[in-house]
């Protein structure tokens, strides 16, 4: 047997080296391209399960927005309308004032004047609270209390919304 392996050239021999060389090359690209492609598989099941939840993150917080958009328009419908009714009841009021005889046109209000205050004299002491008395005010100074109501119930009214309208902001969070 060793005299047929003499009769093979030199060349030949290198050239089944070289191909078994490159067999083994061959098997190894093989075998590191399936791994490759199965880590690329896992890889891909990965970024598939965090747009998933990324997905469904989003959608419960638009779900989340679009409820709180909610409640503040409706917050905003109430709020309008507590404001739009109390205004008009004071309009009313106003009408109601304007549209009376002199005598009840005038508007009085009841006072508690403390006795020290009431009279000025030489010996200070304790006040004590005198008896209700009334004073009338002019109709100038009646229409504009019935213009500092209004503000007063328009401010109440838009502060009261502006709280109303954090705390929803506030448990939207």
């Amino acid at each position: 047997m060793s005299a047929w392996l003499k009769l093979v050239p030199s060349w030949t021999w290198w050239l089944l080296a070289v191909v078994l060389v490159a067999g083994v090359q061959q098997y190894r690209l093989i075998t590191t391209q399936a791994d490759l492609a199965d880590t690329r598989a896992a890889w891909n099941e990965q970024l598939r399960l965090t747009a998933e939840a990324n997905a469904a993150v989003i959608l419960k917080q638009q779900a989340d927005r679009l409820a709180l958009e909610g409640r503040l328009a409706d917050l905003d419908t109430q709020s309008t309308q507590e404001l739009s009714d109390a205004l008009a009841e004071n309009d009313r009021l106003r009408t109601l004032y304007g549209a009376a005889d002199d005598e009840r046109r005038r508007l009085r209000i009841e006072v508690r004047v403390a006795r020290a205050d009431a009279t000025v004299s030489a010996t200070t002491g304790p006040g004590s609270l005198g008896d209700a008395t009334s004073v009338e005010l002019s109709a100038a100074a009646g229409s504009a209390v019935w213009d500092i109501r209004g503000g007063m119930i328009s401010d109440r009214a838009k502060l009261e919304y502006l709280q109303e309208w954090a705390r929803a902001v506030r448990a939207g969070e």
